[in-house]
């Protein structure tokens, strides 16, 4: 792990001019960018797009300090935590592997505007990787004590900053909503969003052609389709078989065609807080939930109905007739496959169909129209046991690499961070040249210079070839100790969410692929091929 020298404590700006000595020409460095919501208002004025206005301003910063900027992380998404900016963990990353000695970034804001936990993980990052964080005001040194209390201070007040702009914009949402303004960033299908006259907000507007399939779709299901009883599927299958598709371009589903059939929205209602965001603590980690909400809004809305409201009362009435239970999130797990099967076509994950109680269920994909073909959920188990089996015996002789010691970094990591030291080195090198050429260095010292960057060239370069020799270790003989554990254990287990757990801990994700069906004299595993990937970061497994 690089171990930068000590640095000189940082300054607050008072004559705006940074000081130079702080930085080690001769280190990487790399600037961070994230869009805040005043700079989405700016763009909107025509103030231009401002990751690139800003990241012009970092790179003639770092030309006035003599440094360079080696990479960008560029933060397209808006989040507030750090789980929901795949940039900043990139970047966390990246620091941690000791790859960079300094970050730059146009205000620490723009680092964490989330709680006290992202905040002191970015805090302990840079801290730990003696990492400088250079704005256009002040350079921070993590490892200065008046730095990184003037550092936390700045993370804490932009912190507050942010939950009083939350504070405002929750409130005026909500008073639009009150007054009848549609919340919602894309329109209903049948509808287009359009800006409200005269006041700020936004409502909807008919589109003639798609309100007319709105209204009947409403009365497929009130009343029938072809002399039979329409349920949602059907309506879905009859859209798509007219060349229709969604607001998006994907086919119509069941599930979207249940959720257009609940919309107010279509009498001229709008709803507001159906759902609330909340946190909790899952073994340690904040995870996010989308709830049911006891302050849900249903007002009347600006925009007109397409949906009369007699019919769609008739409708609503229909779906509380059905005799369904409700899907009950802490049911057992029927499926030991649950999570884990995914289309190879569609991409979505496999679900099991059928009544698990009576005889087995059979693995079906969802999609509307995927010609992928179902099997029994016990047949593919039985194929993926069989996976197992012959990673265990195709390993069963083969030493396990050893894991990395605790504190290591991984292959990738070291690798990436020596060619950024062999960079540096050989940028150091042609500065050695011109250094010469002006008249600073005479031949002594020059040659005595020369000799040493040498040496650390021939070291740098001689550790990379070392990098790049060392064997690849095989995925899926890591695995096979556990595949081992699960073989022995899986016939004892007392349920599908036993099972379920057991075939978790050794695969992360199966690729099911079926496009024809198996008749009377073929074996069920006819046209099946199943991809297997272990749980570690490896090149998938086909079975035989």
């Amino acid at each position: 792990m690089r171990s930068p020298p000590r640095r000189r404590p940082s300054q607050i700006l008072t004559s705006g001019v940074i000081p130079i000595n702080t930085l080690d020409p001769s280190g990487a460095y790399c600037a961070y960018l994230r869009k805040s919501r005043r700079d989405a208002e700016l763009e909107a004025l025509g103030q231009g797009e401002t990751l690139a206005r800003h990241e012009q301003q970092l790179r003639e910063l770092a030309a006035r300090l003599g440094i360079r900027i080696a990479a960008a992380y560029r933060e397209i998404v808006s989040g507030d935590t750090i789980a929901e900016r795949p940039e900043m963990r990139r970047l966390l990353a990246d620091v941690s592997a000791g790859l960079w000695h300094g970050v730059l970034v146009m205000d620490v804001d723009r680092l964490a505007r989330g709680d006290s936990i992202d905040q002191g993980m970015i805090m302990q990052t840079m801290l730990y990787a003696c990492v400088l964080v250079v704005t256009p005001g002040k350079i921070y040194d993590p490892a200065d004590d008046a730095d990184a209390e003037f550092f936390e201070l700045k993370l804490f007040l932009s912190r507050r900053e942010y939950v009083a702009i939350n504070r405002r914009m929750q409130r005026g949402r909500l008073a639009s909503a009150m007054d009848g303004c549609y919340m919602g960033s894309r329109p209903v299908y049948g509808y287009e969003r359009v800006k409200c006259q005269g006041r700020r907000g936004w409502t909807l507007r008919p589109v003639p052609d798609k309100a007319e399939i709105v209204r009947a779709v409403f009365g497929w299901y009130a009343d029938g389709m072809d002399g039979r009883e329409a349920g949602a599927a059907l309506i879905a299958a009859r859209l798509n078989a007219m060349g229709l598709r969604t607001d998006l371009g994907h086919p119509f589903e069941a599930s979207y065609i249940r959720r257009m059939l609940q919309n107010p929205a279509y009498i001229g209602k709008t709803r507001w807080l159906q759902r609330e965001t909340t946190y909790a603590i899952d073994d340690g980690r904040r995870v996010k939930r989308r709830l049911p909400s006891d302050r849900a809004l249903l007002v009347d809305g600006l925009h007109p109905g397409i949906v009369d409201p007699a019919l769609y009362e008739r409708v609503q009435a229909m779906f509380a007739a059905h005799d369904k239970r409700p899907k009950n999130a802490m049911a057992a797990v029927a499926n030991p496959l649950a999570g884990l099967v995914y289309c190879a076509e569609c991409g979505r994950a496999m679900q099991l169909k059928g009544d698990p109680a009576r005889r087995a269920g059979f693995l079906s994909c969802r999609t509307q129209g995927c010609p992928t073909c179902s099997t029994s959920v016990d047949v593919v188990v039985g194929v993926v046991l069989d996976v197992l089996r012959a990673w265990v015996a195709g390993h069963e002789a083969a030493p396990i690499a050893p894991a990395p010691a605790a504190g290591g970094v991984s292959g990738t990591a070291a690798r990436a961070r020596m060619a950024a030291h062999l960079s540096a080195l050989l940028e150091q090198s042609d500065r050695l040249y011109d250094l010469l050429e002006r008249g600073l260095y005479d031949d002594r010292t020059y040659l005595e210079r020369r000799a040493r960057l040498d040496a650390q060239l021939r070291d740098a370069r001689a550790a990379l070839a070392a990098i790049d020799a060392r064997p690849a270790a095989d995925p899926v003989a890591a695995a096979v100790p556990q595949a081992r554990r699960v073989l022995d254990a899986y016939a004892c287990a007392p349920d599908p969410a036993a099972q379920n757990a057991l075939l978790r801990s050794v695969i992360a994700r199966i690729v099911y692929a079926k496009l024809r069906r198996c008749y009377r004299g073929s074996a069920p595993t006819d046209h099946l091929r199943l991809t297997v990937y272990p749980r570690v970061p490896s090149a998938p497994v086909d079975p035989d």
